[in-house]
């Protein structure tokens, strides 16, 4: 059957589908709108581009019969015996996957369907011949591998060779896996064995070297021409016949530019290697049809790990310069030692400098290891939003804990937030921290978290307060049921009368230190919902999910913007559910109407608790309607209320109303008393001044910049790596939906090959395009190198100068533009040589010299000794223990 053809001006347009006849010798070009114009091919004219050169192919009544591959090569031997052969052949093209170039293949019997032990393959490499021309080395290579592939082994480079007048390369030697011999095993010269000096040593695998001749030699002939000089495909050892089998072969074993794009994309989601691995199993429709390895992808996942090695704090600092341009009230701060490297290092975006202004009123600060190579503490900033829901506030990394680091830190997150205090914050029991806090924040409440204190208390008092009946319950009671100070000290002295405890130095150590930790001391100051660190230890639990102990600080930094996304669109959800959603309402008080209206969603549901509970008390007027006694009729289900009465006063001609459980103070919310005793005198509104603004749902802190009025929303744009991923995505599972039900099919397989090869054929004509695109525009702006060369000398020697002048500054501070006007400043911090920290000692006493307290402490457990039970002396040093030379003699 005779090719079908149409004549289109003056081009002939035939159709790939058919036979060729025996005049037909087409070469594709590329038409006006897309199309594919086959024109006669010119026997002498030699092919440079993209399209290996097939004008010395083997004759192409050799390629006609069912036996392709046989025919191909008998005629390539006919032509290494001398014998003339056609100088244009009509062998098919398809594009190699791997590669990226025109691929020449055997014509496949069977209607077009290659079949391999059983495995159909798409397309298979034409075998390599003498004359055959790429245009590169690179070209030459991928294309010999691919070939390799397909007829089951593995290749590799043995020797090149450099031009001595450019220093480019001018041969290449490609040669299979097994060319000559492994290495023989060395003798031992040592005398006999001695078991005492054998070491274990790992179990190694080898490929054995056969001598296997097969190999190609290509040698450049010309600018952007390379030939195969040589060609040899014999091999003296087995091939392997099973394809899926030879992704497991070194040169084969290769990931695709957009598949490492993918993987890192998700490395910088934190999922496992393992987990990623299935994932693209999943893309390609099972693991046995991924072209590399589980293996392959964790050492790509470890090259991605040392990218930044040794440039990890430049990185850092080009990135928050991005984050500047988007973001121009981001700001940050570093310090530096006398070698350059960073010291101390702190940044926050403009979102939460917004947020500071409304949220200042608290603020939870802690300390966190393992987050980084460099084992420098993070210190993250967390605060409270309108909703309840924790917020980052700023961050920054110490190398060490001492007051300075700390008195540097909270300096500029002080200068970060317009110097404003803030007025309530939380810690660990830290001194160098405590004594930070009194110097940079004057104004602010300091209180220590409660839950390490009595940890630490636990620890050191727990077999002490077992021993003692009733001792326990006791202290829990002083610490956990005072409101008032006066009533500690009350409980406090109560509980050491009964036990006799006065000159116990444990317990006078934790009395010394309580205005600093226990409740009934911070009663009227704002911590809400609040006694520990618990929201600094939760952002901790959720930094590990997002960052590896192992990873670079440029690494975390990308993932702490993560976390904060993640909180702004955990916020933007709690917003729409105020907006949107309507309140349930549990009774039918009109006090739950009005704060449904007013409070956020999530702190209507805190009120609303508080108004249940109202009905588990009574109220007993004590002084004339301005002092109650709150009763509860059993008892509280809120475990701090208890069946504990308390006393609220009432001043009703002002609307002022107190309780000693001091909740609104602690809070922002009413309690559960007061509002018993507003339904007593009537009152059926929560007066103004006890709805605090920061629960208010009407308070909003803009944290996507300002809308232009009148202006249509704008729709949210994704990332280039996102639109990458998501388009390689969808079209892997297009790709696999259409072409999965037709695989069974001899006819449909053969549609599907048939556009999979025009389109690849478009596709090398686009790229081919936009490479000669490139190519003009790069020698258009060729000229301007001579030009740009001075100014960029300039450049260094005056970055040179700035590195001077930075080193001899008494006070190492580069920081970098903040909105406060320090944008000068900018330029000077991209001068500077920039070192990553070295890593830091973890924190904690060595272990001999670690403090033990004294109901601890205990004589250490001597073992007895094997020989004689004796435990005055080891197994090693009994002297009843037989000689090593009694032994061997026996």
């Amino acid at each position: 059957m005779s090719r079908t053809h149409v004549d289109v001006d003056g081009k002939r347009l035939i159709d790939l589908n058919s036979e060729p006849t025996n005049g037909d010798e087409y070469v594709i070009s590329i038409a006006d709108g897309g199309a594919f114009l086959l024109e006669p091919l010119c026997n002498n004219i030699q092919d440079t581009g993209d399209v290996p050169s097939m004008h010395n192919s083997p004759p192409k009544a050799a390629l006609g019969n069912s036996n392709a591959a046989t025919s191909v090569q008998q005629a390539i031997n006919v032509s290494r015996q001398g014998q003339s052969r056609p100088a244009t052949t009509t062998a098919s093209m398809t594009l190699s996957e791997s590669a990226g170039f025109s691929v020449p293949t055997a014509p496949t019997a069977s209607g077009g369907v290659d079949v391999e032990d059983g495995v159909e393959v798409l397309s298979t490499p034409q075998e390599p011949f003498i004359g055959m021309t790429f245009n590169s080395w690179e070209r030459a290579k991928d294309y010999y591998n691919s070939y390799a592939r397909y007829a089951g082994f593995s290749t590799r480079i043995d020797t090149s060779k450099d031009s001595q007048r450019d220093h480019e390369k001018r041969k290449l030697v490609l040669v299979c896996y097994k060319p000559g011999v492994n290495k023989k095993p060395k003798a031992s010269t040592e005398g006999p064995i001695n078991p005492k000096k054998l070491v274990k040593e790992r179990r190694r695998d080898c490929i054995e070297r056969t001598h296997c001749p097969a190999r190609m030699v290509v040698r450049r002939t010309g600018e952007n021409l390379w030939e195969v000089v040589n060609f040899e495909g014999t091999h003296n050892h087995e091939l392997i016949k099973k394809f899926s089998i030879t992704k497991y072969l070194n040169s084969h074993r290769d990931i695709p530019p957009e598949e490492k794009k993918f993987i890192k994309l998700l490395h910088g989601c934190t999922i496992k290697t393992t987990r990623a691995y299935q994932i693209i199993s999943e893309l390609y429709g099972g693991a046995a049809n991924v072209p590399y390895t589980e293996i392959d992808a964790k050492n790509l996942r470890k090259e991605f790990h040392n990218e930044y090695k040794g440039k990890d704090m430049k990185a850092t600092l080009e990135y928050f310069e991005e984050i500047r341009k988007d973001d121009p009230d981001f700001y940050y701060d570093f310090t530096l030692d006398d070698e350059d490297r960073v010291v101390n290092l702190f940044w926050v975006d403009g979102a939460a400098r917004k947020s500071y202004e409304l949220y200042g009123d608290c603020v939870s600060f802690d300390t966190t290891y393992l987050t980084n190579k460099y084992n420098m503490p993070c210190a993250p900033f967390i605060g409270i939003n309108r909703h309840g829901q924790s917020i980052q506030l700023g961050c920054g990394f110490m190398r060490d804990e001492k007051t300075e680091s700390f008195v540097w830190l909270f300096s500029q997150f002080k200068k970060a937030m317009g110097d404003k205090d803030p007025v309530n914050i939380i810690t660990d029991q830290d001194l160098a921290m405590a004594a930070a806090i009194e110097i940079v924040f004057i104004d602010s409440v300091h209180r220590n978290c409660r839950w390490h204190i009595m940890e630490n208390a636990r620890k050191r008092l727990g077999p002490f307060l077992k021993s003692n009946a009733g001792l326990a319950s006791d202290f829990d009671d002083c610490i956990d049921n005072s409101f008032t100070p006066a009533e500690f000290e009350r409980k406090w002295k109560a509980m050491l009368d009964r036990h006799g405890l006065h000159d116990d130095e444990r317990f006078q150590h934790l009395y010394d230190m309580r205005d600093r930790w226990v409740p009934a001391f911070f009663m009227d100051r704002f911590f809400p919902f609040l006694q520990t660190t618990a929201r600094s230890e939760g952002f901790n639990a959720v930094l590990k999910t997002y960052v590896c102990p192992g990873n670079s600080i440029f690494n975390f930094v990308q993932q702490y913007r993560k976390i904060q996304q993640r909180i702004f669109s955990k916020e933007n959800s709690n917003e729409a559910q105020t907006i949107i959603n309507n309140r349930s309402y549990l009774t039918g008080h009109p006090m739950e109407r009005q704060m449904s209206t007013i409070y956020t969603r999530n702190l209507y549901y805190v009120f609303q608790q508080e108004l249940q509970y109202m009905s588990s008390y009574y109220t007993k007027p004590i002084l004339d309607g301005e002092l109650f006694e709150v009763v509860p009729y059993s008892r509280c289900p809120d475990k701090l209320y208890g069946s504990r009465t308390f006393v609220v006063s009432a001043n009703s001609s002002e609307g002022i109303y107190s309780c000693n459980c001091c909740k609104f103070t602690r809070d922002g919310v009413l309690c559960c008393h007061i509002l018993r005793v507003l339904d007593i005198l009537g009152v059926r509104a929560i007066p103004d001044r006890y709805i605090l603004p920061r629960w208010s749902n009407e308070e909003e802190i803009d944290t996507e910049g300002e809308q232009v009025p009148n202006e249509p929303l704008e729709r949210p744009k994704i990332s280039e790596l996102g639109k990458h991923a998501v388009r390689y995505t969808r079209v892997m599972n297009s790709f696999a939906k259409i072409t999965r039900p037709c695989i069974n099919s001899d006819e449909e397989y053969n549609i599907i090959l048939k556009h999979v090869e025009a389109m690849q054929l478009e596709l090398v004509a686009v790229r081919k395009r936009k490479e000669q695109a490139a190519t003009s525009g790069t020698e258009t702006g060729a000229g301007d190198v001579g030009q740009s060369t001075s100014s960029t000398q300039q450049n260094h020697r005056v970055k040179k100068s700035r590195k001077k002048v930075h080193k001899e500054s008494t006070n190492i501070n580069a920081s970098a533009a903040g909105p406060t006007g320090d944008v000068t400043q900018q330029s000077e911090v991209v001068g500077v040589s920039v070192k990553d920290p070295p890593t830091t000692k973890k924190q904690g006493r060595p272990r001999e010299k670690r403090y033990k307290s004294g109901v601890r402490m205990q004589a250490p457990k001597i073992n007895p000794c094997s020989y004689c039970t004796s435990e005055e002396h080891g197994t090693k040093d009994c002297p009843s223990r037989p000689s090593r030379t009694t032994i061997l003699r026996q």
